[in-house]
């Protein structure tokens, strides 16, 4: 295969099986979404129930995306699939029973479809990281196209096939391919090894893992300013998604076959642009992939708005998709290429929260508005706010992350400790001297707070550099974390470039003092 290729992850056969394993999901949850739109068009007549439907998909992910993340990280990922996968079975089962009856109502159907899109949101994160796990990092990029051509071939094809299903068979239909979908994925996950690895330290507890994934972005600028651009897209993008139905009923006059065509144009856009982002990425900056991309996807949500003609929407869906991919394929790359590997699920589980919680906010407001003042209205107020959202962005870091971002350093240096300390013990303050002349004053400053940063990502507290008033030259670098444990976590987690960083701040250190470090000492029962 060439370099460039998006095909090159396919050289490894696990990856071949998850990722056709992740697109019968990504088939499974976009017949859900979209059959599920187009049969509440015929349950009930209102625009915001219809865009409820894809609240009622995307919304579970604003609300377990974390925790499912979480969850991830901490336990065997292939037996949280299996719980995940079956929820969604279980679902789709119901609403196929319900359905064949016909007993299903339009409350019920956003009752399930939450459902379902429950067990995917627990599982989304899980998939992510499990599909590049098995990749060298260099393979990512080459990898999220990938999933972006499954993805995104699953938004054509699933439509379509929901609207043939439903054309030319029943509702049920569709409720019943999509539990014999899941039940094949559940039997191909039953074959996979068991990927919890072993670890000196004890695990961390669910509400400890949720604060520490949150405290890793919230330090690291170049995640912050990836996953602010994804909110601010996506939840002025969604609208042309959750009032597609009614683009393609009312303003274009199509059935439940013309819906699922104007789809499958948006996902073979997608494909498009997927096929080419990593030849691109070597030839633009990533903001220019995604300004180019929004402006694309601005562009076709105002012709859906303005034009009545069949073929002016599907050409400009096929620009919407390329600019939809362009955005958010090169905003996961970003998530997975920078984040550690000790953290990676529950950065890509924020991702998902950000991208499908904006959604699901999205398709609600939308919705509303639409019934408020008018379709067309609505989509063209959606346009110009995805053009003000690249101007709200514009400023943020965002660039790809290399093997050094991720791969955990070697502990070189031993801890020496006077006396035991449990895991319990704590808080832990930690002393590091430097002694810096004035010629590199400037250049040391800067590269502490860049080492500052790292040890907050990794788990410190309270972090601040402190200049001696006795010695002009001393400075002192003092960090706090909340246990002994902790501690021992934070030194796990230093990555090379962590390492290098402080490699940098080596030749300033004092030699004749060295790293202190403290353990509080509460006060005994006859002082208190």
């Amino acid at each position: 295969m060439k370099e460039g290729s998006p095909w090159i992850p396919f050289r490894h056969r696990i990856f071949r099986g998850l990722w056709f394993a992740a697109a019968v999901v990504n088939l499974a949850i976009w017949m859900q979404t979209v059959g599920a739109a187009w049969i509440m068009t015929t349950l009930s007549s209102s625009p915001l129930m219809v865009s409820l439907v894809q609240t009622a998909m995307t919304l579970p992910v604003f609300l377990f995306g974390l925790p499912g993340g979480v969850i991830a990280d901490l336990v065997d990922r292939r037996r949280w699939l299996i719980v995940t996968q079956a929820t969604m079975f279980g679902a789709a089962a119901v609403l196929c029973l319900l359905a064949y009856s016909g007993e299903l109502g339009a409350w019920t159907l956003l009752l399930l479809t939450f459902v379902l899109g429950t067990g995917s949101a627990l599982g989304m994160s899980a998939w992510m990281v499990t599909i590049v796990d098995v990749l060298p990092r260099s393979e990512v990029p080459a990898a999220v196209s990938l999933n972006g051509i499954a993805t995104n071939a699953a938004r054509a094809l699933g439509p379509a096939i929901a609207g043939v299903l439903i054309a030319y068979w029943n509702a049920a239909s569709v409720f019943l391919v999509i539990a014999l979908c899941m039940t094949a994925v559940i039997l191909f996950i039953l074959t996979l090894k068991s990927s919890r690895q072993a670890h000196d330290l004890p695990p961390e507890t669910f509400s400890g893992g949720m604060r520490s994934g949150l405290r890793y972005i919230r330090h690291s600028s170049v995640l912050f300013n990836a996953l602010k651009q994804v909110f601010v897209f996506t939840s002025c993008a969604s609208a042309l998604w959750a009032l597609m139905p009614l683009v393609a009923k009312d303003e274009l006059g199509m059935d439940a076959g013309g819906y699922g065509l104007l789809m499958a144009f948006m996902g073979g856009g997608a494909v498009l642009a997927a096929l080419n982002l990593t030849k691109l990425y070597r030839r633009f900056t990533l903001r220019t992939l995604i300004a180019s991309g929004a402006i694309a996807f601005a562009a076709a949500t105002l012709a859906a708005a303005l034009t009545h003609n069949r073929y002016v929407v599907c050409a400009m869906l096929i620009f919407a998709g390329m600019g939809w991919m362009a955005v958010n394929a090169t905003i996961s790359t970003v998530v997975q290429t920078y984040a550690a590997n000790w953290v990676r699920a529950r950065v890509a589980s924020v991702y998902l929260l950000m991208l499908m919680g904006a959604m699901a906010l999205g398709g609600a407001l939308w919705g509303a508005l639409a019934e408020y003042i008018g379709l067309n209205s609505a989509l063209i107020i959606s346009a110009a706010t995805i053009l003000l959202g690249l101007l709200i962005t514009r400023n943020g870091t965002i660039e790809l992350g290399n093997e050094a971002d991720f791969a955990e350093a070697q502990q070189t240096d031993k801890l020496v400790l006077a006396r035991d300390v449990s895991h319990s013990d704590g808080p832990v303050s930690v002393e590091i001297s430097y002694r810096v002349n004035d010629a590199e004053r400037d250049i040391f400053v800067r590269t502490a707070y860049a080492v500052g940063q790292s040890r907050r990502r990794n788990g410190a507290q309270n972090w601040r550099l402190y200049r001696d008033l006795s010695e002009k030259n001393l400075y002192v670098e003092r960090f706090i974390v909340e246990s002994w444990l902790e501690y021992l976590r934070q030194r796990a987690r230093v990555t090379k470039a962590d390492e290098s960083r402080e490699n940098s701040l080596q030749r300033f250190r004092c030699d004749t003092l060295a790293t202190r470090r403290y353990i509080y000492q509460a006060p005994s029962v006859n002082d208190q």
